[in-house]
């Protein structure tokens, strides 16, 4: 295990089809401890509005409008140095159509729901976070006959933090907005059932680099409900001809062979931030699927980062890449 953790992050691997990676199956998160403990299932919320025969009914519909959308707020490269509790209690609120908890992400002792809800399209909480993050995964469904008002929106209020994005900015949303001078960030990463009809989710973990223009990512692959869907960990960084790519392999929570990634990365406005992009693999090469996201890295904190963004499947294919 220590010669092949050498090699995948060996920069002499960014020069191999797949990083050296291979279509095998692996013990559960790849027999990484700091993978197990820190890329576990969020927390089950027993939402009324989940059980609603007609709200499940819709999210199924083809013809109904839904939009999955994960937020996380706080720490978001967990800095263990932090000494700053921030006080994120807020709502999130929509002008139409009806919001679906369907988890909340390391809500710890004295972080909650508000019960019983306001109506169905406010949900409210009180979240508190110092070296770490909060967040919520949330569905926003919107029937054909749900349509009175011209334009869809969530409004996103917190003590430290607003935000409003109309319905259509949540289509394939994916960014990371900085709070406070003490690197408190807060992202926000979805997409549109209908964009992506054959199955879908969220992608998060930790983006590191371990030398100038190299690294390595873990984390988990999430699906669209909020469910943890598996593991995945690799390395980036810059070919002999000068082309930044990453590779990696995505893992079912029990270890069997999911995908091999694939793709590019790129910097952002300075080196401590950027974005990535790339498909997924089957056991035959064969592309499956396509996969986006935002990674930041701080110097602050000797380059130890996140990734955040989604990943969808192919069926027919049509890329995510702008």
């Amino acid at each position: 295990d220590f010669i092949k953790g050498c090699l995948e992050n060996h920069p002499a691997t960014v020069e191999n089809e797949f990083g050296g990676y291979k279509v095998t199956d692996e013990a559960p998160g790849f027999g990484d401890s700091e993978i197990l403990d820190e890329f576990g299932e969020d927390q089950e919320v027993a939402d009324l509005l989940s059980q609603d025969p007609q709200v499940a009914s819709d999210m199924e519909n083809p013809a109904v409008d839904v939009y999955f959308l994960r937020i996380t707020w706080g720490m978001l490269d967990g800095d263990t140095s932090a000494v700053n509790v921030i006080n994120w209690s807020g709502r999130a609120t929509i002008n139409q159509g009806t919001l679906v908890l369907l988890k909340t992400i390391r809500f710890e002792q004295g972080d909650y729901i508000h019960r019983p809800r306001l109506n169905r399209q406010t949900l409210e909480w009180t979240s508190y976070t110092r070296p770490h993050f909060d967040g919520i995964c949330i569905a926003i469904v919107v029937p054909p006959n749900d349509t009175g008002i011209a334009e869809g929106s969530l409004t996103f209020t917190t003590t430290p933090f607003t935000q409003t994005f109309n319905f259509s900015e949540l289509e394939s949303v994916g960014v990371v907005y900085p709070v406070d001078e003490y690197r408190n960030e807060i992202s926000f990463v979805g997409h549109k059932k209908k964009l992506v009809p054959c199955g879908g989710g969220f992608l998060e973990g930790k983006w590191i680099t371990t030398r100038p223009d190299h690294g390595k990512f873990f984390g988990k692959w999430i699906n669209r409900d909020g469910t943890l869907a598996g593991h995945l960990k690799g390395h980036w960084g810059i070919k002999k001809n000068g082309e930044k790519v990453l590779f990696g392999k995505y893992i079912s929570p029990g270890g069997e062979f999911k995908g091999l990634l694939k793709g590019r990365w790129g910097y952002g406005e300075n080196e401590e931030r950027g974005w990535f992009f790339g498909h997924w693999h089957d056991r035959r090469h064969r592309m499956a699927g396509d996969f986006k996201g935002h990674w930041i890295a701080s110097n602050v904190v000797g380059g130890k980062g996140f990734f955040h963004g989604g990943w969808r499947r192919i069926c027919p294919y049509e890329s995510l890449e702008e």
